[in-house]
C-alpha cells in the first residue's frame, strides 16, 4: 500500500490549511449493490447535495457533472474534494465505504483508515507454462511498487523481464514433452518469484489459481511463510478472456472475505466487547486493536472536542472530565476518530445482498443469520471490538 499511501499523504497536505469550506463526497456506486441498479446513485448524490446548507451550486454542478456522464462505473466508491478555489480531486476506489457528504474541513479520515487498513490480496495463476500475477489495487493503477494494467479490483503485475519460465505463446515445445520434472522446477521458480511479489506488493492473502490439477501441486513448491498466506485455491482457466479471469478473481476474493469475516464474528464471541457503549469505551481505554461496524450503521454521541473523547450518555451535555460543553457527533465519525487515534483498525462489514440467481436464492440469503452483518445488527447492536487485554 505504499503507493496509495503516499498519494493520500500529498492529498492530505494540499487540503490542510486551505481558507475556504471543501466539498467531501464519499458516493457508493458498486453495482453488485441493490441500492445502486439503475444508476441510482444519482439520484441520491442530486439529493443529498441538494440538502446541504450553503453549497455553491458551482460545486454541486461540477460532482454531479463527473458522475452523470458515465453510464457504467467500474468503481465501488468514488470520492470527491472540490473547492471554489479550482480543487477538483476524484478517486475510484475499488473498497467500499459508507457514504458521506460534508461541506466544510476536509473529511479524510475514511479513506485514509481504510487504504491504511486494506486487506491487499494477490492472485498467482498458474499453469505447465504460464506464471501471471495480480495485486488488489484499491485506487487502481499506483505511481509506485509493480507496475502493470488495471482491470477492475485487480491489477496485473508485469512479471518479465525475470518471469521465472516460459509465457503463454512463447513456449514452441510441445507440452508432452516437458518433463514432471520441468515443470516441478518451473513451479520452483514461480514459487521464488511469487515471494518477492507479495512482500514488495505487502500482499497479505494469496489466492493460488489455475486448472485444478496444477494448483494444489505449485501451492506445494511455495515457501512455507507464502503458504501461510493462502487464503484460497480454486480452479480457474488460464486460457478464459480476461474480463471472465477478472470476475472469478473478484468472486474468489469477495468468498475469502466473507469467511474472514465470520471469523471476525467468532472472535468478537469469545474474546471481544459487544454494543456501543461498551465498545467506545473499550476503544477510548485503548483496549481495542480491531474495530468492526456495520457498513450502515447510524446513531449519534456526544463528543468533547477539548478532551477529544465520546460521552455515550446523550443527557450529559457537559464533558465529565473537563466540563466543557460537548457536541452531537455521527456514531461513525466518532469512530473513525477514536480509531485514528488509537491505533485500531476499523473494519465496515456489508449485507451479503448481492443478487441470487433466482428469487428463492434471494430469499434464503436473506434469512441467513450466520450472516455477519446480521448477527451484528441482531446481537452487536452493530458494533464489536477485538480486545488486546
Amino acid at each position: 500500500m505504499a503507493a496509495q499511501s503516499e498519494d493520500i499523504k500529498r492529498l492530505k497536505e494540499r487540503l490542510e490549511g486551505r481558507p475556504g469550506p471543501v466539498l467531501s463526497v464519499y458516493l457508493s456506486v458498486n453495482a453488485h449493490y441493490p441500492e445502486n441498479q439503475g444508476q441510482a446513485y444519482k439520484v441520491r448524490l442530486k439529493d443529498a447535495l441538494r440538502e446541504i446548507e450553503d453549497l455553491p451550486e458551482e460545486l454541486d454542478q461540477q460532482v454531479r457533472e463527473s458522475v452523470e456522464g458515465e453510464v457504467r462505473q467500474h468503481a465501488r466508491t468514488v470520492v470527491f474534494f472540490v473547492a471554489e478555489d479550482g480543487l477538483f480531486e476524484r478517486y475510484d476506489l475499488q473498497l467500499d465505504l459508507p457514504e458521506a457528504y460534508r461541506f466544510g474541513e476536509p473529511y479524510l479520515a475514511p479513506l485514509v483508515l481504510a487504504l491504511d487498513e486494506h486487506e491487499s490480496y494477490g492472485v498467482a495463476l498458474v499453469d505447465a507454462e504460464e506464471f501471471r500475477f495480480f495485486v488488489s489495487a484499491p485506487m487502481g493503477d499506483p505511481s509506485e511498487g509493480s507496475g502493470g494494467a488495471s482491470s477492475g479490483y485487480f491489477r496485473e503485475v508485469d512479471v518479465s523481464p525475470g518471469s521465472p519460465g516460459p509465457r503463454s505463446g512463447m513456449d514452441q515445445e510441445d507440452l508432452s514433452r516437458r518433463t514432471e520434472a520441468n515443470i516441478h522446477k518451473f513451479y520452483k521458480d514461480a514459487g521464488e518469484l511469487t515471494r518477492k511479489l507479495v512482500f514488495q506488493d505487502n500482499v497479505k492473502n494469496l489466492i493460488i489459481a489455475g486448472p485444478k490439477e496444477r494448483t494444489s501441486d505449485f501451492r506445494e513448491t511455495l515457501p512455507q511463510e507464502i503458504q501461510e498466506k493462502v487464503v484460497a485455491e480454486e480452479s480457474v482457466s488460464a486460457n478464459a478472456p480476461e474480463a471472465e479471469i477478472a470476475q472469478q478473481f473478484e468472486a474468489i476474493q469477495q468468498q475469502a472475505e466473507r469467511e474472514r469475516e465470520d471469523d471476525l464474528i467468532a472472535k468478537a464471541r469469545e474474546n471481544g466487547v459487544r454494543g456501543v457503549k461498551d465498545t467506545i469505551e473499550a476503544l477510548q481505554e485503548g483496549r481495542v486493536y480491531h474495530v468492526v461496524a456495520l457498513y450502515d450503521l447510524q446513531g449519534e454521541t456526544r463528543w468533547c472536542d477539548n478532551d477529544e473523547l465520546a460521552i455515550t450518555d446523550m443527557s450529559q451535555k457537559e464533558c465529565p472530565f473537563c466540563r466543557q460543553e460537548t457536541r452531537v457527533r455521527p456514531l461513525m465519525d466518532v469512530l473513525i476518530d477514536l480509531a485514528t487515534a488509537r491505533g485500531a483498525r476499523l473494519e465496515y462489514v456489508r449485507s451479503r445482498d448481492d443478487f441470487g440467481e433466482t428469487p428463492n436464492e434471494d430469499v434464503e440469503r436473506e434469512h441467513d443469520r450466520e450472516d455477519a452483518s446480521a448477527v451484528l445488527r441482531e446481537e452487536f447492536e452493530g458494533l464489536a471490538g477485538l480486545l488486546r487485554y
